[in-house]
């Protein structure tokens, strides 16, 4: 693992020669770390509970909801030598005071470009994370041997930006049939309950009317008895 002047000495090494050591763009001395960079919330981000994209650098900040997970893009710039990768980590006053998700997910030998975190929110009540504001680490380490592997992943990982808004629209796809489904649903079971109160009223009345012309005590004795269940049956019955 490097330290914070192993990661100094790589950042010149770029700087005399593009294929080896480091290059963080922007690079603040202050963010540096005994063990590594504190990278800072970049210019966009992703709520999967929303399932939307964030303009971070709009709205200053990015607001994680209580069971939210969502996706932050770094406001650095990496790239790295074939003989240095990176593992990310989460930050101790994110992970224990804020009660946001640990980080593990690693940087390749001869990445260039920001990168895609992933971070939960464990807590009842919503977090915010403001425009600029470092939220993870980036430990670099040196290989003892440089890398043979060709990297073939698209800078920035676009890619999985992409495909992330396709799974969103997807989902949003998905609820917005499954919504109309069922209050198709609904209305087809709000037209048969207008049918049965409908066919109630219409029976009650012939029955009560049948009665009536051959015993008018009894017809108004079973009418004050559908006067007083007539209301609960409709009520019943009536759409909701």
């Amino acid at each position: 693992m490097l330290s914070d002047t192993d990661i100094k000495q790589q950042l010149e090494n770029r700087k005399n020669n593009p294929t080896q050591g480091i290059y963080i763009d922007p690079f603040e001395e202050k963010y540096l770390t005994p063990v590594g960079y504190d990278f800072r919330v970049g210019l966009k981000g992703f709520s999967w509970k929303n399932k939307c994209e964030i303009d971070i650098e709009k709205e200053k900040y990015i607001k994680i909801q209580p069971n939210d997970t969502v996706v932050i893009e770094t406001l650095e710039s990496v790239s790295l030598s074939k003989e240095v990768s990176a593992t990310i980590h989460a930050m101790v006053s994110k992970a224990v005071v804020y009660g946001l998700s640990h980080i593990s997910t690693t940087i390749d030998p001869g990445w260039t470009g920001k990168l895609l975190i992933s971070v939960s929110n464990y807590r009842d009540s919503s977090v915010e994370l403001r425009f600029r504001d470092s939220f993870c680490t980036v430990c670099f380490h040196k290989m003892e041997s440089e890398s043979k592997v060709p990297l073939v992943r698209p800078q920035d990982r676009d890619d999985i930006w992409e495909r992330l808004l396709e799974i969103a629209k997807e989902e949003r796809d998905r609820q917005v049939k499954e919504t109309q489904i069922k209050k198709g649903k609904e209305k087809a079971e709000d037209r048969i309950r207008i049918g049965l109160v409908v066919g109630f009223i219409l029976v009650v009345s012939f029955v009560g009317l049948q009665i009536s012309f051959k015993d008018a005590a009894l017809g108004a004795s079973l009418a004050a008895f559908l006067a007083v269940v007539s209301p609960i049956i409709i009520e019943i019955l009536k759409p909701k």
